[in-house]
């Protein structure tokens, strides 16, 4: 009671309480209208005149990518100066036993800093001496110290992989410590220990609480980057034992080399065991799903490529499934070029066997044309948006030029082609996980440095990113009528916020964060004065009712 709740309904209604029975939102209105639903084992919560908002849902994130090894790293996300990250690898090094890894994970950018670089590999011998310590950035590079290289076996005569580069002193020889490109810091990383299941367990929940901080609820989770049939039953046990703060719709991705089709095929017939509920629901398949069909990111290939003609008849054969079988898929396009190519198969396909039973999107997407949104409307599939270029947009001035960069993406001319749009991070390793940052974007064009890349004609407007980040995101796995508004008979999943999220100055969004959160009715995040709500959430899970 006592709130302003900003409902994202058909009308976007401002309500001043909402009723809660049973996991799910059984009325929203006035103070006095909501007291006919007091018991006596109602829970009743003053918000003092605090926003609530539906609980966000990023509809692109690899969620449990991030979680399995969130507790093993350290997160410059949130740092301010690149002296302030070397702190944290300094104390880290203290804390860790001699010889032992220090791993700071992807998620920034040197432009956030104003310092406006990477570390040194002397900087951080300096500081971690004795520690192996790795340091990614994003998926374009990562800085390995002495004791890294070392340890990994990188050396003067040390060969680059194909791809990649091992950086070298021009003059000396020796590796700078800087490995340049997907396949050079993955042949680091993949000799990097890994946690155990127990200390993976931990880590999901810690980086789903910290989700659920910032206001999130749900997320559309792409299982790439090794995530296995093990790590899937662990997530389900955690759904079972109620340890999932955040409701994961989980698309799967081929991880080996070799036939993609026939992984998928195998990937869908483990899970069908597993539980499937409104908390850990299969979605369907996404990523690059062909190899020869994925453009990686700006940074690493701005000019974009060609499919070729086997990589287009293998992704018309997974078509073909996906057709027959009326599964989801989500598509890695983060160029027009590359979603041009792809329509075209998937056009094909869809006149044999039309794609009527599942959702399809497309993610990234920064340069889309009207011609490309208009193909993906007709089809019906969907747009997914992701705020890499909050990090990255600076770097994408340089590759792309001004005009194009402007541009990117063309957020209005999204919004007014009625095209369904969702919103999203691409987080741990593209981008930043927070949502309100990406708001923050989606609104102001601006990157991390505080520069406004975007013309401000293709921003959108507070109730649009919001729209974007809970209704938009819900279509995507068909679940718009489940969750994304606080309307009767909905999920009730809320965040209430420590600003007034419309109000609020601009650039105060990016720093906005829950101080209370609820999936399905349950405190799953509580910060001052709500403390001991999050105390005594199992019973309101249970069998209370909160207004």
């Amino acid at each position: 009671m006592n709130a302003k709740v900003v409902t994202v309904d058909s009308s976007f209604s401002i309500k001043e309480a909402v009723a809660i029975k049973n996991g799910r939102f059984v009325a929203a209105g006035t103070d006095s209208e909501m007291r006919r639903w007091i018991g006596p084992k109602t829970v009743v919560v003053n918000l003092g005149g605090r926003t609530v908002i539906p609980g966000l849902i990023d509809s692109h994130m690899h969620a449990t990518v991030a979680g399995l090894s969130w507790n093993s790293e350290l997160h410059w996300e949130s740092a301010r100066s690149l002296a302030e990250g070397l702190k944290q690898i300094e104390a880290a090094a203290k804390d860790k036993p001699v010889g032992t890894w220090i791993v700071v994970g992807g998620g920034w950018a040197p432009t956030q800093f104003p310092e406006r670089r990477l570390p040194t590999r002397a900087e951080v011998d300096a500081v971690a001496p004795k520690h192996p310590v790795y340091v990614q950035y994003l998926r374009q590079a990562a800085v390995l110290n002495s004791a890294g290289l070392a340890a990994v076996g990188i050396d003067r005569k040390a060969a680059d992989p194909q791809g990649g580069r091992f950086e070298r002193d021009p003059t000396s020889g020796e590796p700078t410590g800087v490995l340049q490109g997907v396949p050079a810091w993955e042949f680091a990383y993949a000799k990097i220990p890994r946690p155990t299941l127990d200390q993976m367990r931990q880590g999901l929940r810690n980086y789903f609480r910290e989700l659920n901080r910032l206001g999130l609820t749900s997320v559309g989770d792409l299982q790439t980057g090794g995530v296995t049939f093990a790590h899937r039953r662990l997530l389900a046990d955690m759904a079972n034992r109620g340890e999932l703060s955040v409701r994961l719709d989980y698309y799967l991705a081929p991880n080996d080399p070799g036939d993609e089709l026939e992984q998928l095929q195998v990937a869908a017939e483990e899970v069908k065991p597993l539980p499937a509920n409104d908390t850990f629901r299969f979605a369907g398949f996404a990523e690059t799903l062909i190899r020869g069909t994925g453009d990686g990111d700006v940074l690493s290939n701005p000019k974009g490529f060609t499919v070729e003609a086997a990589a287009k008849e293998k992704f018309r054969n997974l078509l073909r499934f996906f057709a027959g079988t009326g599964y989801n898929f989500h598509l890695h396009t983060t160029q027009d070029n590359t979603a041009r190519q792809l329509l075209t198969v998937i056009e094909e396909v869809n006149r044999e066997t039309p794609f009527s039973r599942q959702r399809i999107a497309f993610a990234h997407l920064e340069d889309v044309t009207p011609e490309t949104i208009a193909r993906i409307k007709k089809l019906g599939g969907g747009v997914s948006v992701q705020d890499r270029l909050v990090l990255t947009g600076d770097s994408n001035m340089e590759l792309w030029g001004q005009a194009k960069v402007r541009n990117a993406p063309p957020l209005r001319t999204l919004i007014d082609s009625g095209v369904p749009l969702g919103a999203g991070t691409d987080a741990l390793r593209s981008g930043n996980y927070s949502p309100m940052l990406c708001l923050w974007w989606l609104i102001t064009g601006k990157t991390v440095a505080g520069t406004p890349i975007r013309d401000s004609s293709q921003n959108v407007t507070r109730v649009e990113a919001l729209r974007m980040y809970t209704m938009g995101s819900a279509w995507f796995t068909f679940a718009e009528k489940r969750k994304g508004s606080i309307e009767p008979g909905k999920l009730a999943d809320l965040a209430v916020l420590n600003a007034d999220y419309l109000t609020v100055p601009e650039d105060q969004i990016r720093s906005i964060e829950s101080v209370l959160t609820m999936v399905g009715g349950r405190v799953v995040y509580a910060a001052s004065p709500f403390r001991a709500l999050g105390r005594s959430s199992q019973d309101l899970h249970r069998d209370s009712l909160t207004s």
